[in-house]
């Protein structure tokens, strides 16, 4: 059963919270009144909470000095934190200190404080189910390392391999890899880049989505778009794929890349908001060659753009600042010489 932790100075608070949350969640709710004697009790260690609930104003700890003692301990619980009129932009403040969830404001309502801790218990729940996959996944990669990697005589074919299994979960992506790798290997070679750079950025292409592996079918090929919650799921991928192909020492010029071809240059993209500067330049291009090859080609919830239109899109982008102007001005150099139809041609 999900554990749900109350801290409030004022014990009317506790008691009407505790019996609200009991009375309309199946949870079990542990309430205090003294901040300082739940930090010091050892009630951290002997109990996982999935959710905390905390006043801002308190006696002897602040809720901001007391969710960063409870997360040291238990990182992943979930934070929430009720605040007055009077200390409601302070709170806004410190809300980046803790990696607040939410906060509300006294008085609340009861049906959007029960919303908000039922949204905070099923991320909670997510997050924890994606490390359970992680893990499953390794351990299975693991097992299988063990038994062939004697075998392997080219690390290549084990990484096609794993491309080919995404691929055959997600019918819309057939071929994806394949075309990224090209790609790449084409503005690498526009770029003058060293030899062995393009091959790396050309695996880069084939390896990229492998962690989709871990991404439920449904959520691949649902024929529209994703909500919140599956797209906090697909998120994951590249995070998964990093984690999996890690143990091979041989793809590590590979493997920034795999981690972070969503990020973008102004911090917007994921899983790490990385910003230009900490982004090289093999990532930039195996960032821009997957966008262009989704939207030019089939999805599940739409056709392939027209080459102009997908150009277009991505110009914006960069003209935004988020893809590399570089990279992208190459790129419409080789669509309008006709290089990126003949590659679409043979592929």
């Amino acid at each position: 059963m999900a554990k749900v932790m109350i801290v409030d100075d004022e014990l009317m608070i506790t008691q009407t919270l505790t019996q609200l949350i009991e009375l309309m969640l199946d949870v079990e709710v542990h309430a205090f009144n003294d901040p300082l004697a739940v930090v010091e009790s050892g009630v951290l260690k002997e109990h996982q909470f999935d959710v905390v609930i905390s006043d801002f104003m308190m006696p002897k700890l602040s809720g901001i000095q007391f969710l960063k003692a409870f997360k040291e301990v238990q990182p992943e619980v979930v934070p929430i934190l009720l605040t007055g009129y009077s200390d409601k932009e302070n709170a806004i403040k410190s809300i980046n200190e803790v990696g607040l969830y939410y906060y509300l404001e006294k008085p609340w309502d009861n049906n959007e404080i029960i919303k908000v801790i039922q949204n905070g218990l099923e991320k909670k729940a997510l997050k924890e189910q994606i490390r359970l996959d992680m893990y499953e996944i390794t351990r299975l990669y693991d097992l299988l390392k063990k038994d062939f990697t004697r075998e392997l005589d080219n690390i290549v074919d084990v990484v096609v391999a794993l491309a080919n299994l995404v691929e055959a979960k997600d019918s819309y992506t057939d071929g994806h890899t394949r075309r990224v790798a090209d790609l790449c290997g084409l503005l690498g070679r526009g770029m003058n880049l060293p030899d062995e750079t393009i091959r790396n950025l050309e695996i880069s292409g084939i390896i990229h989505d492998v962690g989709k592996v871990g991404t439920p079918e449904a959520i691949l090929n649902k024929p529209g778009a994703l909500d919140n919650k599956e797209f906090y799921i697909m998120k994951h991928h590249p995070e998964i794929g990093a984690k999996i192909l890690r143990p091979l020492s041989a793809l590590e010029p590979c493997l920034h890349a795999v981690r972070h071809h969503h990020e973008k240059l102004d911090g917007s993209g994921y899983p790490d908001g990385l910003t230009a500067e900490q982004i090289p330049l093999e990532t930039r291009i195996v960032a821009i060659a997957d966008i262009f090859d989704a939207l030019y080609s089939d999805r599940p919830y739409r056709a392939k753009m027209p080459i102009e239109k997908a150009m277009s899109i991505i110009q914006s982008e960069a003209d935004r600042g988020t893809l590399d102007a570089q990279v992208v001005q190459l790129l419409q150099q080789l669509v309008s010489s006709g290089e990126i139809a003949r590659l679409y041609s043979e592929a």
